[in-house]
């Protein structure tokens, strides 16, 4: 009985190296961000006024340990991205994954970066400000930097902001923000949108009552509409005004001067006292507007809805995967889209938040991220089509970020290891 038992488990061996070495034959090669910096995360994808896909991260100097922007252009033909542009006035940034600095392009080639930074010595461990740098000739001189917002106080914190280039050409952008203090629930919402040749205007409250630490989405259509999406608080009277934590959607169709009422993605009723660090993503097909998130709310996991349009309700929500986290979502061909996420390789038991205070806010550890793999989602009218692995598992990988090429999408990530995190990217073909 003994020998039946290790034949049996050197055959289950055999099967489930078989099954390992299969899969990793489909996964993309991945190659290093190689900055040759200290430490390397928090990936995000634009691009530029020529539409070209351009990489900007926050890189920390070994030098004397500040976290810096960085950006860089890829390079279609080379299949990798150019030399990296360093923006000056951003040292000292924050690294935050929700939170992220960020480039944007004016339609005239203007680059703008926006970052976040700590006030030091403040009572309120959190209190900051989001900075802007201006450069007008490719990056190669820089702004001083300034204040997106016209409130400066140094009390209270701001941040998971996001920019969109608008139909006029200039830069939208949104942010979350501290200044009402104890007035309200939560964190208020605001806009503010650049004027030509110049920097930000004004800002305007577009919102209050905000989940505080989610990131904001934020982006103009084909057609020049502003859509952006949050996760919002509200007290249901149905649910005897219990807090619950569910996203919300708010659009423009005159370049910010006003925004629709607040309307909410999909009555989750996630009731939560804290905030999950885990924004929404959303994209336009075909006069549909997408949204996915994540919710504990009726069942872990990410989701995905759609809206007819400027609104119009949202539909009845699908779930994409119980296990995904952090997801990121673009319109392809067709009606077609493209969802990255991690996914979750062990089941996580539902359990109370652990909240992590010791990075900039509070942090739900969903799961370890070294048991976690990049994991593409082809959906076809909002429904999963087809999952693509982008890396085994095998490494600790998170907060992926993706955008498209003309044969396929390109993908970058944080791999996090014994001598810190790092980049990785790698592109992605589909099959028509």
């Amino acid at each position: 009985m003994e020998m039946k038992k290790k034949i049996a488990f050197l055959l289950m061996g055999t099967v489930l190296c078989f099954n390992a070495c299969t899969r990793k034959t489909n996964i993309p090669e991945a190659q290093l961000l190689n900055t040759g910096a200290a430490e390397a995360v928090a990936p995000y994808f634009t691009r530029d006024n020529e539409g070209n896909a351009v990489l900007c991260w926050t890189e920390k100097d070994s030098k004397n340990s500040l976290f810096r922007l960085k950006y860089a252009r890829y390079n279609v033909q080379a299949s990798r991205f150019d030399q990296a542009i360093t923006v000056p006035a951003s040292a000292g940034c924050s690294n935050a994954a929700e939170s992220m600095a960020k480039v944007a392009f004016k339609a005239d080639g203007t680059v703008l970066a926006i970052f976040g930074k700590r006030f030091p010595n403040e009572k309120n461990p959190y209190a900051g400000a989001i900075y802007y740098s201006l450069s007008t000739d490719k990056g190669n001189n820089w702004s001083e930097a300034r204040f997106i917002h016209t409130d400066t106080a140094h009390t209270y914190g701001r941040g998971f902001f996001d920019v969109t280039t608008l139909k006029d050409g200039e830069l939208g952008a949104v942010w979350l923000d501290g200044r009402f203090g104890k007035n309200i629930k939560g964190s208020a919402l605001f806009f503010a949108r650049t004027a030509q040749g110049k920097g930000f205007e004004t800002d305007t409250c577009i919102d209050k009552g905000t989940c505080e630490c989610c990131r904001t989405d934020i982006f103009s259509d084909g057609a020049g509409n502003i859509h952006l999406a949050y996760r919002n608080i509200s007290f249901p009277a149905e649910l005897s005004d219990q807090q619950v934590r569910d996203m919300a959607y708010k659009s423009s169709a005159d370049n910010g001067k006003t925004f629709s009422a607040a309307k909410t993605i999909s009555a989750d009723n996630w009731q939560l006292n804290g905030c999950p660090h885990s924004g929404p993503s959303l994209a336009v097909s075909k006069g549909l507007v997408h949204a996915v998130w994540f919710t504990a709310g009726g069942g872990a996991g990410l989701y995905h809805t759609s809206s007819a349009g400027l609104g119009a309700d949202f539909q009845r929500r699908n779930l994409i995967t119980a296990s995904g986290r952090h997801p990121q979502l673009i319109a392809l061909e067709g009606d077609k889209l493209a969802m990255v996420c991690e996914e979750a390789l062990i089941a996580e038991p539902e359990k109370p938040m652990e909240m992590n205070h010791s990075h900039g806010g509070m942090k739900m550890n969903h799961t370890a991220a070294g048991h976690a793999k990049i994991l593409v989602n082809i959906l076809t009218a909002g429904i999963p089509e087809k999952a693509i692995d982008v890396t085994d598992g095998a490494a600790a990988d998170n907060h992926a970020v993706l955008t498209p090429l003309k044969d396929g999408l390109l993908i970058a990530w944080v791999r996090e290891g014994k001598s810190g995190s790092k980049i990785y990217y790698t592109r992605v073909a589909l099959t028509k």
